[in-house]
């Protein structure tokens, strides 16, 4: 959110900069907004989304359904306690996505997952796959502003 914020304005959120741009229970703002899926309030009950995707996914469907969503800025976290092939889960729901798709996976070539197998699918399911988390914020600010800066 910092890095996005200096270009594009204020993000609301469910863990925001400032409690003005807190985000309601229904996780949406008719402006930019980031959810952080790890959140106690929405993991209280349920398994941490790199185990468990089921909140993601639903949240990503209907982002991507709303015509003003303009870039989907994900991450994937791979490693111990992380889902054994993330990318296989989320792969299938990027296929019917018309907006641009930015990814960072955060992850080694040492974790079991293979960084190299999981950039692959979600590179093949259409997704602009970066393994820095600032690289893809800062790509995910340039395709919102309409350029390839």
């Amino acid at each position: 959110m910092l890095i996005a914020s200096t270009e594009l304005g204020p993000i609301h959120s469910n863990i925001p900069l400032s409690e003005d741009l807190a985000l309601g229970a229904d996780l949406s703002a008719d402006t930019h907004t980031m959810v952080d899926f790890g959140d106690d309030t929405l993991t209280a009950g349920r398994a941490h989304p790199m185990i468990d995707p089921t909140l993601r996914l639903e949240h990503l469907a209907r982002a991507a359904a709303d015509s003003t969503t303009g870039v989907l800025l994900l991450d994937v976290v791979l490693g111990h306690g992380a889902d054994a092939d993330p990318a296989s889960l989320l792969a299938p729901a990027l296929a019917g996505i018309t907006q641009p798709v930015v990814i960072a996976v955060v992850g080694t070539g040492h974790d079991a997952q293979d960084l190299d197998r999981q950039v692959r699918t979600l590179v093949d399911a259409g997704a602009e796959v970066y393994l820095s988390n600032a690289a893809a914020t800062r790509r995910a600010v340039a395709l919102t502003l309409g350029g390839n800066r």
